[in-house]
């Protein structure tokens, strides 16, 4: 069994005082949960990380593994399966296996130097100077070599191990659908359909073994599409982009703007097990007739939050800014339903529809490698939200094409991994599986005995030893 022992040494740079915190850790399932986890049979497929490939994108472990080393300012709950801190647990500094050669102050260096094998084991020891890693510190856990090089200069805590195209041709589009959600450990999707030309959405549950291999057929190559079961569900009311009052008579009944069968994404699954989005009516007025044709001559849009839950939905009217002609649908956070007016992030309270906020310090740019979907969660513009508010930088995600995309921006994680699948257009559809390793686990979790406090007159060494002992 794997066991650490951490020490950290603050030293004033005025007076040399030292002050000197030891403790020992708890060693989390992460490890075990990347060397025996292989979703859809990817391992077997060639997978690379880090211009690594083979086993040397994960062995030994001491280099790639547990090469890297977060500091949180909270401490994190000590149990084994435990591998991912809370997103609203303050991430104060991170090292890597190399010198920080960039501005991020949050970010100290290995000590190449001091860092060596010991006898069963390996001992870390990074360095950080008086402007790094200031704050109150907790926990100090070690993690994937990437993740301890920090997301601010060009590295991505999402980092693909594999992708493949197994599928080509036409496809069916009502077969797959982005505004999903998939259960890996249950074996299931659920895909909610809407469509243009229907008031009423479809529900479909389609089974899928993700996590083990099948007997008859090679499982990265194949995608399920047969649902087992299927509700559908009356909205009454045109999805999101058609729905307006006025389009068909003069009687003021509703109708489609168009008849068109395309996918029409906008409900996001969301932790309560409920789906939500934002549907607009389009408000128009009959005029007349010119050249043999009723005319309609718009006179304003009305906004609506749409809640299905079970097989019913419930649609209740919110009010956006009087001049608002579009939103983007962007995904759940906790009971918020994260939307975007231009660039212009806001929150909506499922719970409470009169509560609609602006989002501080966020923006969002319709990337997206940078805005997608994590389970019931969301990223836009590469950070991590937890209740309805940016929490951790990830960047982005690595992308095969930016093609025209179905289930792109939906992600779907199982223990240390990420798995998307989704459909693209490039001369053609073709269906792409990929899979992402989320690199800032936590191999390990060292809770300090006492908090240290980290201040800009005070450089700090970490010394971290990890050894490989007989289980008692």
């Amino acid at each position: 069994m794997l066991k650490g022992k951490s020490i950290i040494e603050l030293t004033d740079v005025h007076t040399g005082k030292k002050e000197i915190y030891e403790d020992e850790n708890l060693v989390t399932e992460a490890i075990f949960d990347i060397l025996n986890t292989n979703i859809q049979g990817a391992m077997y497929n060639s997978p690379s990380f880090d211009s690594q490939s083979g086993e040397a994108w994960l062995l030994p472990i001491y280099q790639r593994l547990t090469g890297g080393i977060l500091l949180y300012q909270d401490e994190i709950e000590e149990d084994p399966s435990v591998i991912y801190a809370p997103l609203n647990n303050p991430l104060i500094g991170y090292a890597s296996n190399d010198a920080n050669n960039t501005e991020d102050i949050q970010r100290g260096s290995r000590n190449l130097t001091e860092s060596k094998a010991v006898d069963g084991g390996f001992k870390y020891v990074w360095d950080f100077a008086t402007s790094q890693a200031n704050g109150t510190i907790s926990c100090i856990c070690l993690t994937n070599v990437l993740a301890g090089r920090g997301c601010k200069y060009g590295a991505n805590y999402f980092v693909r191990l594999k992708g493949d195209t197994p599928i080509s041709g036409e496809i069916d589009n009502n077969s797959y659908r982005h505004n999903h959600r998939t259960f890996i450990a249950d074996g299931y999707r659920l895909e909610m359909i809407a469509v243009r030309n229907s008031t009423s959405v479809n529900l479909r549950k389609v089974p899928e073994d993700y996590i083990h291999a099948r007997l008859m057929v090679r499982t990265y190559t194949q995608m399920a599409t047969e649902a087992i079961e299927e509700t559908n569900i009356e909205m009454n009311h045109y999805p999101y982009w058609t729905h307006y009052t006025g389009g068909g008579s003069k009687d003021d009944t509703d109708a489609p703007y168009w008849n068109d069968e395309n996918r029409m994404d906008y409900l996001f699954h969301a932790s309560d097990g409920n789906w939500y989005g934002i549907a607009r009516k389009e408000i128009r007025t009959y005029t007349g007739v010119r050249y043999g044709s009723e005319v309609y001559d718009r006179t304003g849009f009305e906004w609506y939050m749409d809640k299905i839950s079970g097989d019913r939905c419930t649609t209740q009217r919110i009010i956006l800014p009087s001049d608002t002609t579009d939103i983007s649908n962007i995904g759940m956070s906790g009971k918020w339903l994260m939307f975007a007016i231009g660039s212009t992030v806001y929150r909506l309270d499922t719970t409470n529809v009169a509560n609609i906020e602006v989002v501080a310090n966020a923006s969002y740019n319709n990337n997206q490698q940078y805005t997608f979907c994590i389970d019931d969660e969301v990223v836009i513009n590469g950070w991590y939200y937890y209740d309805g508010r940016p929490a951790l930088y990830v960047r982005n995600k690595d992308t095969y094409t930016d093609g025209e995309q179905w289930g792109h921006r939906m992600v779907s994680m199982y223990k240390t991994y990420a798995y998307q699948e989704f459909f693209y257009s490039y001369y053609g559809y073709h269906f792409r599986k990929e899979l992402y390793l989320y690199t800032p686990y936590l191999a390990t979790i060292n809770n300090l005995s006492t908090p240290v406090i980290k201040t800009a007159d005070k450089t700090m060494k970490v010394t971290y030893t990890l050894t490989e002992t007989e289980e008692a």
